[in-house]
């Protein structure tokens, strides 16, 4: 029987010990069964016996990531044989090296959940970006814990321009979930001209919200990233966005229709007019694309990287 493991990252202080906690005493997913923390920091929140004893769990505490071999999972799973693992990562440490390396074949990734203490976010997103995007990018959910009175299109931005399927929560300094990021950033009652310095915000809730975008007509600069093959005149127009650290740009793209990729000049920006349309992608989701009317050359923008606020 395949034993599901949950994956708690972030910062020290972010709230994981508090979440891991708070979700093993609830019986709607703790009915009993055995459960193994391995634990690769301590914070302030600790795991004490009463807990441990009332909700079947054991705990062990490592000091690394590089400890948490596909050897000794072996050996913890021998020794406690749980019925399901809480793997708590190191802030500090690089995520991926779990991620890479993979789980032994009794153990299987169910849930990857990242922590914030959204009242410092500024400040890992300045200082210690890449760790933020170590966290981000593996996880399914991310909890944004003491959001009350912030901007959470800021926050939500910068964490989707990481990793675009993330769901979020944010949480009030009470722990409740508090209102979410769901501002009309843009007014879709009539034609939309996107400048420069939003569309990240644009390209985020076309995402987030692509049939609020259906058969609007709309006015945006992008260049050329590559061209779909399997379809005549459709290519793929976007910008570069740093959202890892400054040798990791990545394209914010969409697709365009109605464009002969053979004759445009791929190292330029253009001014692109047309009508947005909603159609299924690859793995189901909606997405938005452009029916392209006019496409004229352009200047660059003052700054040509996307950002998310």
């Amino acid at each position: 029987m395949l034993k599901p493991v949950y994956i708690f990252s972030g910062f020290l202080d972010s709230g994981k010990t508090r979440a891991i906690k708070q979700t093993l005493y609830d019986g709607r997913f703790n009915e009993g069964e055995k459960t193994l923390i391995i634990a690769l920091e301590q914070g302030d929140e600790e795991y004490d016996k009463k807990f441990l004893s009332a909700t079947n769990s054991e705990v062990v505490f490592l000091d690394s990531i590089k400890e948490l071999t596909k050897n000794k999972m072996q050996q913890l799973d021998q020794k406690y044989k749980p019925e399901r693992i809480i793997i708590e990562l190191n802030g500090m440490e690089d995520d991926n090296e779990l991620y890479k390396q993979g789980f032994i074949k009794d153990w299987e990734l169910a849930q990857s959940l990242t922590f914030f203490d959204a009242s410092k976010f500024k400040m890992y997103i300045t200082n210690m970006k890449q760790f933020v995007f170590n966290h981000v990018v593996n996880a399914d959910v991310c909890v944004m814990n003491r959001s009350d009175d912030l901007d959470l299109v800021y926050l939500r931005n910068n964490l989707k321009g990481i990793n675009q399927r993330l769901q979020i929560v944010f949480e009030g300094a009470s722990g409740n979930i508090t209102r979410q990021a769901e501002q009309q950033l843009f007014d879709t009652s009539k034609d939309l001209y996107i400048k420069d310095a939003d569309y990240g915000l644009w390209y985020m809730d076309a995402l987030d919200n692509p049939l609020k975008y259906e058969d609007v007509k709309i006015n945006l600069k992008l260049k050329y990233v590559t061209t779909v093959k399997e379809y005549e005149n459709v290519c793929i127009m976007g910008r570069k966005a740093m959202v890892c650290c400054a040798n990791d740009l990545q394209d914010i793209a969409i697709t365009c229709v109605n464009i002969d990729p053979d004759k445009i000049d791929k190292d330029s920006y253009y001014d692109i007019s047309g009508t947005v349309k909603v159609m299924d992608d690859t793995q189901g989701y909606k997405t938005c694309v452009i029916n392209v009317d006019e496409l004229k050359q352009a200047t660059p923008p003052s700054d040509e990287l996307v950002y998310f606020n």
